[in-house]
């Protein structure tokens, strides 16, 4: 995704998007922009504030000597972030399909193909824009370079394969775990007759109080 993000970050420069303003983010080689769109990697408390959860959205608002301000999306809530944290956020233009569950957006440009292709990751790829999808697939999955006449026969083939998991609430909790008396009521039994035996013994080894006072 950092190539998608970088070319993004790019095009939009050459397209008069960004302001001029930059900072250089700590775990990559290009910096971030005025005007670019971000997401957070991590969650990211601030003194006094409601924390920013992990893989909120915003925009670059402005960048300053020691850090940056970000415009959070879906509010009008405005959060500082320090040169420091940066590390916390990363260019937001592309992500994996899996992270996208749940977000809405104006458009959406899909790179989709290859093994992960399925059921379940092309339908979050198709319902994420109010007014539009972009389909591309790479060149490499579409053989021939890109002139095989069942390209779409193929791709179609992928997305009806379902690769959705079994919940583990969907498993059998063990009968042992989850004992009750009711279920094996000769259970009880069995723990309590040797409990029963032993108590029989100590009776039966026990002196009389008549026969002590007696000596």
């Amino acid at each position: 995704m950092g190539g998608l993000n970088w070319s993004s970050q790019h095009l939009r420069a050459q397209h008069g998007e960004l302001g001029h303003h930059q900072i250089q983010h700590p775990d990559v080689h290009y910096p971030i922009r005025e005007g670019d769109l971000i997401a957070f990697t991590s969650q990211h408390r601030l003194p006094g504030q409601p924390r920013v959860e992990n893989g909120s959205r915003g925009e670059i608002t402005a960048i300053r000597p020691r850090g940056v301000r970000i415009a959070l999306d879906g509010s009008d809530r405005r959060v500082d972030l320090s040169a420091e944290d940066l590390g916390s956020i990363r260019l937001g233009y592309a992500q994996h399909v899996y992270r996208e569950q749940g977000t809405t957006v104006q458009r959406s440009v899909v790179l989709t193909g290859g093994w992960q292709t399925s059921k379940e990751s092309a339908y979050v790829q198709a319902t994420r824009a109010r007014h539009g999808t972009d389909w591309f697939l790479a060149r490499d999955q579409l053989g021939l370079e890109g002139q095989d006449p069942d390209r779409v026969r193929r791709l179609a083939e992928h997305i009806r394969h379902s690769r959705s998991q079994i919940p583990s609430l969907a498993h059998r909790v063990s009968p042992e775990r989850d004992w009750s008396p009711s279920r094996d009521p000769l259970r009880i039994h069995r723990i309590l007759s040797p409990t029963r035996w032993l108590t029989r013994a100590l009776r039966r080894d026990t002196p009389e109080r008549s026969a002590s006072r007696g000596r």
